[in-house]
Parts: structure tokens; C-alpha cells; sequence
């Protein structure tokens, strides 16, 4: 529904194009329906192709797959990682720069490269030494949110900060 609302402005301006080319008439509300139809369905596909590849990115990772995954800020609790192992997987990945709190600091901030594109997102990984859990906390700060094509890349963020910090031997957990 949110890529249908968004694509809106695009439509009205289609509608209001042929309004002015060819007039008021008849053909205005046929073309206006055309539209909408069409924009439905485009909608409607991407809207699916979308939510399978953000499901497919959380697959073997406990992370719910709700319709918040779309949002710009994201977080979540990491059980069963000792806050030493996040601090020495967070400075020996590739992915990670402008590392604060790495020593003995908590929360540590960090930058997280996204897949092989310039953009980063913000990130920090806090820990509460009464649950022994790390929470971990994603912010895109560099793209629009709002912008259909960009919605869900910080919920991919925070599946790739999971992946690497989860244990070894936890179900999907990484081998070395």
C-alpha cells in the first residue's frame, strides 16, 4: 500500500499531462483508470518482490518479518554473544569504519558499509550485563526513507550486522 501511495504524485501528473494535451474529455477519466490500474499492479509487484527478498534476508535468523522492516530505524537483542566477541568482530570487518567505543566502551558506535555501495548507516551495539544481551541499533541517515526504492535497507543493515555477530554454533551461524 505504501508503494501504491507513493507512486500517487506520479500518476496525478500523468492524469493532469493528458488533461491538458487533450482536453477535458471523455477519454481524461479512461486514461486516469488506465493509470491507476497499471500503477496498481506495479505496486502490487513490487510490494511482493520486496517483502521476499527482505524475508529472504532475515531466513535462519530469529528476526520478525513485519511490515516495520520498512522503516528507517531498526533494532534488535542478540542473545547468547559475549559483549567481547561483538567488539572483536565489529574491528575486524571490512565493513565496519569510524569505530568509537571499540576498547572498552559501551554502546559502541560504528559506521556499516552497505553491500558494495558508498552509502553506510549508523549503528550501535549496546550491552546490558544484567540480561547479557547486545542490542543492536540501525539508523539510515545518507538516503531517503521515504523513497520506495530505498525501503527496507536498513532492516538489510541489521540482518548483516546480526549474521556477523551471531555465534558460531547457533542455527544458521557462520563456520570458520
Amino acid at each position: 500500500m505504501a508503494t501504491f501511495v507513493q507512486a500517487l504524485p506520479l500518476m496525478a501528473v500523468n492524469v493532469l499531462v493528458d488533461l491538458v494535451d487533450d482536453g477535458v474529455s471523455w477519454s481524461a477519466p479512461a486514461d486516469a483508470l488506465g493509470f491507476l490500474l497499471v500503477d496498481a499492479l506495479l505496486s502490487l509487484a513490487w510490494a511482493a518482490y520486496r517483502t521476499r527478498s527482505l524475508a529472504r534476508w532475515a531466513r535462519g535468523l530469529g528476526l520478525p518479518v513485519t511490515e516495520d522492516i520498512l522503516r528507517g530505524d531498526q533494532a534488535y537483542t542478540l542473545t547468547g554473544v559475549p559483549f567481547t566477541r561483538v567488539r572483536a568482530e565489529l574491528c575486524v570487518s571490512d565493513r565496519v569504519f569510524a569505530l568509537t567505543g571499540a576498547d572498552d566502551g559501551n554502546p559502541v558506535r560504528f559506521r556499516w558499509r552497505l553491500r558494495r555501495a558508498r552509502r553506510s548507516a549508523q549503528a550501535s551495539v549496546t550491552f546490558d550485563e544484567t540480561l547479557g544481551a547486545a542490542r543492536v541499533e540501525v539508523r539510515m541517515v545518507e538516503e531517503p526513507a521515504d523513497l520506495a526504492l530505498f525501503q527496507g535497507t536498513a532492516f538489510i543493515t541489521l540482518c548483516q550486522i546480526v549474521r556477523a555477530l551471531e555465534p558460531a554454533d547457533a542455527p544458521g551461524g557462520k563456520s570458520r
